[in-house]
């Protein structure tokens, strides 16, 4: 480690100060926690104590509630903050070191309970840490907000879900075992689900980079020196094994390789889109205004990139760092747990790319179209049956009013595309217990698809831009489901290149029909 002396003369902004100020949960045991006397004690104390000796500052604690803890960061009242996770919205106002522990989200229940699986928490009472990560990570996504009390710890969760109050606790695994030992519970039980990773880090004020670095520095000397392990063992941190460096890194791989492959692709197509650019507007000066939308277009579609691709990025980077510590120990079973999160986040990193792609390459004429005569009631059961997977969670109805010999000549990946993008979009914004209804009928010219819901409708401003790349609609859904805002600009593009049209007809509250019309064979 750096020397006090040298230490010194680098030392800017919080460093400066005569006493850095600690902030952490109060009741966050074995982690961060305050003894019968008022004493700041933890696994995550001890780590900042040591590193706040060998880097010769001084360290105060002030352990509140969790959300509390947050806001002090937040507005100034603390210099950072123990055992803390990364999130979008923290990542806004927050900077996070290097991870130096973790732990992982299970779900605790009464012996008795009927919850077996994490599917089996649709409509029950959760328990949660107000504050907690795991509301904007896991709760909200499942759409299981609606459901959930959030109280000031996650000991008083466990002890409110021993005596009778709501259904469920998720809570991370090492916290839950510490409360039931502590407590002699002994009704309480874990489903046995790893739900979720925890990565936990220090997190300090935006741009206070000097105090990054010192503590960054300290968690690798921690590591290297084998006092975490010591520190673990200590206060009883639940351990699993760790997999082989070669596994980890060959599971890495496998779900890193389609990512980094479209990624080089988009950077190309960026410089191919910038060199047309500047070609365009050096030999056609008039058209000096439909190249600026261009690059503005260009813009938005890296802003969406940059923003869907962050999270998964960041979930696959810090798994790789904290996997690569031990390269002694091997568990099957963990090595499984951890390649079907990696898996995740790249499948789900690989679908915004591909619907990325796909636009990128209507832009420049590289799609292929191959229409060809299709059975309609074909294609929309196939788009049916992937859309309700997301339809069962909400208990939504998709009916479908199709004659089963009715025929259309469209290319089959773009059709495929159009309807999946427009059911989902219905799914959305449709309430618990809604219906989707899919209808077509054919004239001599045209065949006509309608996609109806009877969900939260949309107004007429918005109506106005829904297919424009430059706008910045991206609403939530019903159960705050989340969206990158391409799909229906995807659509747009995809049936004019069959020569077609798209219309709108909603009222707040009243639902929305899509209406799709698509010329006959021979007519396009």
């Amino acid at each position: 480690m750096k020397s006090n002396a040298s230490l010194a003369a680098t030392q800017k902004g919080t460093l400066q100060k005569e006493t850095i100020i600690v902030g952490g949960d109060y009741d966050y045991k074995p982690y961060t926690y305050l003894d019968k006397n008022g004493e700041a004690r933890g696994f995550d104390v001890e780590v900042i104590k040591h590193i706040a000796k060998a880097y010769g500052f001084k360290i105060e604690f002030r352990f509140t509630e969790w959300e509390e803890a947050l806001n002090n960061l937040k507005n100034g009242k603390v210099d950072l903050l123990l055992a803390t996770l990364y999130t979008d919205i923290r990542d806004s106002v927050f900077d996070f070191t290097i991870p130096y522990n973790e732990d992982y989200y299970d779900v605790f229940v009464r012996k008795n309970s009927p919850i077996k699986e994490i599917g089996d928490l649709a409509n029950k009472e959760i328990i949660s840490l107000k504050g907690d990560a795991s509301i904007n990570r896991f709760i909200e996504p499942m759409a299981l907000y609606k459901n959930t009390t959030e109280v000031g710890s996650l000991p008083e969760a466990i002890r409110l879900l021993s005596e009778g109050e709501g259904d469920a606790v998720l809570a991370p695994y090492s916290i839950a075992m510490q409360t039931i030992d502590d407590a002699n519970i002994d009704n309480l039980k874990s489903i046995g689900y790893s739900i979720m990773p925890i990565l936990y880090r220090f997190a300090v004020k935006n741009d206070d980079t000097e105090l990054l670095s010192v503590l960054n520095d300290g968690i690798d000397e921690l590591k290297v020196s084998g006092l975490k392990e010591k520190l673990q063992n200590k206060w009883k941190i639940y351990q699993r094994k760790q997999i082989s460096v070669m596994k980890v890194l060959r599971y890495i791989g496998i779900g890193l390789i389609p990512i980094i492959v479209l990624i080089i692709m988009l950077v190309i197509w960026t410089r191919m889109l910038r060199k047309r650019v500047a070609e365009k507007t050096k030999s056609l000066q008039e058209k000096t205004n439909s190249l600026e939308d261009m690059i503005k277009t260009k813009d938005k579609l890296f802003s969406i990139i940059a923003h869907d691709l962050k999270a998964p990025f960041n979930s696959i980077l810090g798994l790789s760092d904290l996997l690569q510590e031990d390269d002694d120990k091997n568990d099957i079973e963990h090595s499984k747990y951890l390649a079907k999160h990696i898996h995740t986040s790249a499948k789900n990193t690989l679908n915004l790319l591909e619907n990325l792609l796909s636009w990128a390459k209507m832009q420049t004429g590289q799609m292929s179209f191959n229409p060809e005569t299709l059975h309609l009631r074909d294609i929309t059961n196939n788009v049916a049956d992937i859309a309700n997977a997301s339809a069962k969670i909400k208990n939504i109805s998709i009916q479908q009013n199709i004659d089963n010999d009715m025929q259309i000549f469209a290319d089959r990946n773009m059709l495929k595309s159009i309807l999946y993008n427009l059911i989902s979009n219905a799914i959305k914004f449709t309430h618990k217990n809604g219906t989707v209804n899919i209808e077509a009928q054919q004239t001599n010219t045209s065949t006509q698809i309608k996609i109806s819901d009877n969900g939260v409708g949309i107004s007429p401003e918005d109506q106005e831009n829904l297919f424009s790349l430059r706008s910045s609609i991206s609403t939530q859904g019903t159960e705050k489901e989340k969206g990158s805002g391409l799909g229906l600009i995807l659509c747009k593009e995809f049936i004019d290149r069959h020569n077609g049209q798209i219309d709108v007809n909603s009222e707040k509250g009243q639902g929305t029909t899509f209406i799709i019309e698509l010329p006959i064979s021979g007519k396009q």
